[in-house]
């Protein structure tokens, strides 16, 4: 037997702080999402869009 904690985590599985994206990843997924809400008001048209 060993005195090492065994660490709890599931594969895969991290806290917040250690998901954490650089500033430039983080720019690059906020202008996909931008873009991604504007072909969908753009192809479905305004349905479901409240403003």
């Amino acid at each position: 037997m060993t005195n090492e904690r065994m660490n709890p985590q599931v594969n895969g599985a991290h806290s917040a702080s250690e998901r954490r994206r650089g500033p430039v990843a983080a720019a690059f997924r906020n202008v996909g999402i931008v873009l991604d809400t504007a072909a969908r008001v753009l192809f479905l048209g305004r349905d479901g869009v409240k403003m």
